[in-house]
């Protein structure tokens, strides 16, 4: 049986989650706060979980987002989960992207199909299809990307550029969006729903779900595309290894490292 303060826990998780993502979006109404209100909600990604359970120091622990501080401890485990990771989910993933830019860049949109129905329903119908359009021209219209192209952000300063992406990656992307939807929401919602399956040696269940859906929507607030509703998928990777390694940096490099494979793809398959 759910006790009460986790159930008040999960509740208060999930109003926190919906209620920042809000915030975000009505800042992008003020003209000029772009950069300000990014670093808001990264700033909250880090230090809202922890003042929302200022007075449970045993569950900050628990969840990794305090006590001493937002930043979760570092596992050298968590680094071998991670790269183990990179290792068995991208080259299928990078097979997968070429594959579907060679179908979608050639016309062929079935692939599409259930996306673009759910666009269909929603105030930016077609804007999917423009997106699509866009980026198909610079496609080589080959399968293989014709050469390997850095992204302009890696070269910059002399190829200073690329750690400058590492840095931000990790630390302004990666890490706080997984200290805040892994190690505060998710375990929230873990202790209202218990994960009943164990999945590849890793306990998992509806609030891996939930908070990956909520992570999902959320990308929306930034750009209403419905395309970015994909996010969900790489989120269930997240949460799985959040639970299998036992350590928030595990999620949070594979995370990054995600984030730079798909950059390094775009800049090689498109053409400015």
């Amino acid at each position: 049986m759910t006790s009460p303060e986790a159930s008040r826990r999960a509740r208060t998780a999930v109003l926190a989650t919906c209620g920042l993502y809000a915030a975000y979006g009505l800042l992008a109404l003020v003209p000029g706060l772009a950069m300000v209100r990014g670093a808001a909600l990264v700033a909250a990604f880090y230090f809202l979980p922890g003042w929302l359970l200022r007075d449970e120091p045993e569950v900050q622990a628990r969840y990794q987002v305090g006590p001493e501080g937002p930043i979760p401890p570092w596992s050298w485990r968590a680094v071998r989960w991670a790269v183990g990771a990179c290792l068995l989910v991208f080259p299928p993933f990078v097979l997968g992207f070429w594959w579907f830019y060679d179908q979608v860049c050639a016309g062929d949109l079935r692939v599409l199909t259930p996306a673009l129905w759910v666009e269909q329903q929603t105030p930016w119908a077609g804007g999917l299809e423009h997106y699509l359009e866009r980026l198909c021209r610079g496609h080589s219209g080959e399968f293989w990307p014709t050469s390997l192209r850095l992204p302009a952000t890696w070269t910059a300063y002399g190829g200073l550029g690329f750690v400058f992406q590492v840095v931000e990656g990790l630390f302004a992307v990666a890490l706080a969006e997984e200290v805040f939807h892994r190690g505060y929401l998710m375990s929230a919602l873990e202790e209202r729903f218990p994960p009943r399956r164990r999945i590849f040696g890793a306990q998992i269940g509806v609030a891996a779900v939930l908070s990956s859906l909520l992570f999902a929507v959320g990308h929306l607030v930034g750009m209403a595309q419905a395309a970015r509703l994909a996010t969900f998928f790489p989120a269930l990777v997240f949460a799985w290894l959040w639970r299998r390694s036992g350590n928030l940096w595990a999620p949070a490099l594979f995370h990054m490292s995600a984030n730079l494979l798909m950059e390094l793809l775009l800049a090689s398959t498109f053409r400015a």
